[in-house]
């Protein structure tokens, strides 16, 4: 630039990192200095002046500087500016233009090369993220599936181990083998509730059936659930409950899901002879319920992560629990949906644990919130059930079928069991069922189409109809009752389930 315009002096203006970064040199110097900001010459300004417009700036007429915007013109990266002792030309200012062009060009391709680079490190940084989020929760899918698989087959070894002895010695001690199985399907039957209650959570598809609920009720039904599993082991439970009422607003059974888990949690990681503790109290605004034990403790850096679905504690030669690491995500999402928290706390691996659920308290003068009887589906005057009735089972599982069958039998039914629609249809007009218990996973036709030909077929002499299904989530349900049905109930069901609607069914019937 000297050798080209003969200056006496040059500043050069560049924008960095949000400011402003200055550099001049006179005729006489040998390289660029700092310019000293009580530079007293009109270069600075020009320069300045050309950086904030965007537009070439000369001194006036005769032109002793010149100064020329550096990059886009919208926003200048920076400015040249030269002054000399003679004046320069029009010519002089094209050529400063030319060369001020090429200068902005390699600017704008220097800050968009930053610019990249910098983009793609973040990109990298993030498909690294990605990569180890992916990473971990193959892992975690993995050690899911190994778990699942050792859980299921489990308890299907002494199902068939005890059928297996049946078969081979009738005359034998069948009680106790008979005893093995219902424990073995009962634990089968749990580790699908809580498959299917995650598949609820990820869903956001669980309702609440609230009413107001006494929380000493929910502890004292939890700790029945979980005590003949913390006397397998000799452990001691101990419950600390105040004397009134502790009310809140919600599900007494998901309420009985959580602390039951809690408990269930506790001694899967305390060793045999253990201690657990279930304490209830009324807070301030909240009720805290809340579980201690004498465990294997949490470890520092799974206590942000001992609430996620699949995660599970360490195991020790002691202490080698079971379950699919599924009962604290769900009991969390249960608490969020009651709009309380829950927490835990360790003082480190081997020092036991901590759980606690914190819930609002209902006023205590805030209405009855519970449905009435009819709408909780409670069961009839027991007069009903003493009087026999004639039930239509249809099941395509002949297994089950037939013992459902003849355990209805047993309560002084008369049943009629039919293992598809066919042969349902060819015998109920002669039988005249009062009930209907329909499986819904039919073949030929479903449990919806024949109720409606039963109806079609029946008229006004039709049963009331009852839904047996695999399936039991929120429109599974809203599907039924909207085909008229009068409850409906998830497989397995228990036989006291099964008598309780039976008999509401025939109640609202006869009504």
């Amino acid at each position: 630039m000297r050798w080209l315009f003969d200056f006496d002096a040059c500043v050069l203006a560049l924008r960095v990192g949000g400011g402003d970064r200055w550099l001049s040199m006179r005729s006489g110097d040998e390289g660029l200095a700092v310019m000293a900001d009580d530079h007293i010459c009109p270069t600075r300004g020009l320069a300045e002046k050309a950086m904030a417009s965007g537009s070439p700036a000369a001194s006036g007429q005769p032109m002793f500087a010149l100064a020329y915007p550096l990059g886009n013109v919208a926003q200048p990266l920076g400015a040249l500016c030269i002054e000399g002792s003679s004046a320069y030309s029009n010519r002089d200012l094209r050529f400063l233009h030319h060369v001020c062009s090429g200068l902005g060009a390699a600017l704008v391709r220097i800050e968009q090369s930053d610019h990249l680079a910098s983009v793609q490190a973040l990109a990298a940084a993030r498909d690294r993220a990605a990569s180890d989020e992916a990473r971990a929760a193959n892992d975690a899918k993995d050690t899911f599936l190994a778990m699942l698989g050792h859980e299921l087959r489990n308890p299907l070894a002494p199902i068939l181990a005890a059928v297996e002895l049946v078969r081979r010695d009738p005359s034998g001690p069948t009680l106790a083998r008979v005893e093995i199985v219902e424990r073995q399907a009962r634990h089968l039957d749990r580790l699908v509730g809580d498959l299917l209650d995650v598949s609820r959570v990820t869903s956001g598809k669980i309702n609440l059936r609230r009413s107001a609920v006494d929380l000493r009720d929910v502890a004292a039904k939890a700790a029945e659930m979980a005590r003949p599993r913390m006397l397998g082991k000799s452990q001691d439970l101990t419950m600390d409950m105040p004397e009134f009422p502790v009310m809140v607003d919600g599900d007494e059974a998901r309420l009985t899901q959580v602390a039951c888990n809690l408990l269930n949690n506790a001694s899967a990681y305390s060793p045999k002879g253990a201690h657990v503790e279930l304490l209830l109290q009324n807070g301030v605004g909240e009720a805290l319920l809340e579980v201690r034990d004498e465990g294997i403790g949490i470890a520092p850096e799974l206590l942000g992560s001992i609430f996620e679905l699949f995660v599970q504690g360490g195991r020790s030669k002691e202490v080698a629990p079971g379950g699919l690491g599924l009962g604290l995500g769900v009991s969390r999402a249960l608490v969020n949906l009651h709009r309380g928290t829950i927490s835990a706390s360790s003082e480190g691996e081997g020092l036991g644990s901590v759980f606690r659920v914190a819930l609002p308290l209902l006023p205590v003068r805030a209405p009855e919130l519970a449905p009435a009887a009819s709408e909780m589906g409670e069961p009839a005057p027991a007069d009903v059930l003493r009087i026999p009735g004639r039930i239509l089972l249809v099941d395509d599982n002949r297994d089950a079928a037939d013992s459902t069958g003849e355990l209805l039998r047993d309560f002084g039914h008369e049943v009629l069991v039919a293992y598809g629609p066919v042969e349902a249809l060819a015998s109920v007009i002669a039988f005249a069922p009062e009930v209907a218990v329909l499986d819904i996973g039919l073949q030929v036709m479903d449990g919806y189409e024949l109720a409606r030909e039963l109806h079609k077929r029946l008229g006004s002499g039709a049963p009331a109809m009852i839904a047996l299904s695999g399936y039991g989530q929120e429109r599974d349900r809203k599907r039924s009752a909207e085909s008229g049905f009068a409850a409906h109930l998830v497989k397995p069901v228990g036989l006291s389930e099964l008598l309780a609607n039976i008999q509401g069914a025939r109640a609202r019937a006869a009504f």
